[in-house]
């Protein structure tokens, strides 16, 4: 469910602590005011109750069950269930944005994404289909509705300026000695100063914190950690650095860790994408209050003695509609 997660917790689910969702029961709609009466139905909010439960299962086995939340004190079944009810209550209300403006799905999308739930479907066990109680129709409106919010989200932040520069996203990998002592680390920098000296082998027996070889990017650290360990080049080391009542020496091993960029560059646009889709949402959520119920819910738990498996629900999706 990686795509899943990915919308949940940056682009759907973060909006879902604002919901306050209680459930829901069919299809989203305005109502009297400018509400909206957000609805879903039994099987949709079982397919994705399937899909996490089992996911969560076979990672860390069913005593999953028996874990007791800290904060919230209650289990972990009943804090998941509360993060779909959040996720499903995200989707249909970016899909009733979708209908604010204009935004539809064409022929094509319908076609791949009846061809979608056709396969999703065929491939439930029938243990899943029990616990589930989805009919093939539930699986193509979910879809649906994901797919919506997905494009939603998209156009509604085209015209935004989500460009992350390269230098902005750059992450380095150093190695770093850190002491407690000026005196110290003073003689600690003469010693990885001399010809030959490694600095790893160095680090190692003076340092104390044992994270030695770390990557790092711009505005993670210290700032004169950042100012000393990006002016570095490769093999370079800087001077002691004073910070937090620590002293730290540092040697750069690769001034640009292009793979790690990427990924951070990913994430800071991601990131970008949600601001600005934020604040579309903040404003339509206000003229549009959400009404809930809690009647698809009722009886719902993650704990069954059935032999689920189905976990490829969003998956499955991202080969048909990959990014």
């Amino acid at each position: 469910m990686k795509k899943g997660i990915n919308i949940i917790k940056v682009w759907l689910g973060i909006l879902g602590g604002m919901l306050c969702l209680s459930g829901c029961a069919g299809e989203t709609s305005a109502g009297a005011g400018g509400e909206m009466v957000e609805s879903l139905s039994r099987g949709e909010a079982m397919l994705l109750v399937a899909t996490e439960r089992n996911r969560y299962e076979q990672l860390y086995t069913d005593q999953i069950w028996n874990v007791t939340m800290p904060e919230e004190g209650n289990s972990f079944g009943d804090f998941l269930l509360q993060q779909v009810k959040q996720f499903a209550g995200d989707i249909k209300v970016v899909d009733q944005m979708a209908g604010e403006y204009g935004i539809e799905l064409d022929s094509s999308e319908n076609e791949q994404l009846r061809r979608l739930s056709e396969d999703y479907y065929s491939q439930l066990s029938q243990a899943d289909l029990e616990y589930t109680g989805a009919t093939q129709e539930d699986a193509f409106q979910l879809y649906q509705d994901y797919h919506l919010a997905c494009k939603t989200v998209d156009q509604l932040t085209r015209a935004s300026d989500l460009e992350i520069s390269d230098s902005q996203a750059q992450v380095i990998e150093i190695r770093q000695i850190v002491l407690e002592d000026e005196a110290e680390a003073s003689q600690v920098l003469s010693l990885v100063q001399e010809e030959g000296a490694d600095f790893a082998s160095i680090a190692q027996e003076y340092s104390t914190e044992d994270e030695i070889s770390l990557e790092i990017g711009r505005g993670e650290t210290d700032a004169a950690i950042e100012t000393a360990a990006f002016s570095l080049e490769e093999g370079e080391i800087s001077p002691i650095i004073s910070a937090g009542g620590k002293y730290y020496l540092i040697q750069c091993v690769n001034p640009y860790d292009q793979e790690a960029t990427r990924e951070r560059k990913e994430e800071m646009t991601l990131l970008k994408k949600d601001e600005a889709f934020r604040k579309i949402y903040d404003e339509f959520l206000e003229a549009h209050p959400l009404v809930t119920d809690d009647q698809v819910w009722t009886g719902i738990s993650c704990e069954t003695d059935l032999d689920t498996t189905t976990v490829n629900f969003f998956s499955l999706y991202e080969e048909y509609f990959p990014e």
